[in-house]
């Protein structure tokens, strides 16, 4: 059985990849991948880094350039990503909700607010607020931490001065990686 793959955007400094990842099981979600401790690969073999992700039919952009070029296939190392986000239009399958309800019923969890500031690359850095379920100290000790009702703005130093601008996303939803967050406050 052939694995499906998933559409994902991944922001790394000053660069922008979209297309595909393999996935082992289409019900998988994005961060619980890019956070367990063997990243899936389809075809091990061509693994080059042990840190690598794999991705399929790939447009790079950087600022400015929408397409500066494309991929068959690309390893990108996950240290270097910042944050992704997937091609899903809302998180989750009706099960899934059904069960994240009932754990947050039982736990009593609450939806928290998050200011995230990233640390600066390549003359630019990332402002963004969003929520996020459970214990924030639980979450900052994975790879990445998940995100909802996100909203993005890249900083960038021109010349002279900083421009804010705001970053476009096919949902609202993140998975920042934990080692590129300078600061954050809650709200």
């Amino acid at each position: 059985m052939n694995p499906a793959r998933r559409m994902i955007t991944i922001f790394t400094p000053g660069k922008k990849y979209s297309g595909e990842i393999d996935v082992p099981n289409s019900l998988l979600r994005t961060t619980d991948l890019l956070n367990s401790a063997n990243l899936y690969w389809k075809d091990p073999a061509s693994k080059s880094f042990s840190d690598g992700l794999l991705m399929y039919n790939v447009v790079l952009s950087i600022d400015g350039i929408d397409t500066y070029q494309t991929f068959e296939s690309i390893q990108i190392r996950q240290p270097n990503i910042i944050f992704f986000h997937d091609g899903f239009a809302e998180l989750g399958n009706s099960e899934e909700k059904e069960r994240a309800d009932k754990l947050k019923e039982k736990t009593h969890e609450e939806k928290k607010t998050v200011h995230l500031i990233t640390k600066v690359r390549v003359n630019s850095f990332f402002d963004m607020h969003g929520t996020f379920h459970g214990l924030f100290k639980n979450k900052s000790s994975q790879k990445y931490i998940p995100l909802s009702d996100v909203v993005l703005h890249e900083i960038i130093r021109q010349q002279d001065k900083w421009v804010k601008k705001r970053v476009k996303m096919v949902n609202n939803f993140i998975g920042v990686n934990s080692s590129y967050i300078e600061a954050s406050s809650f709200v």
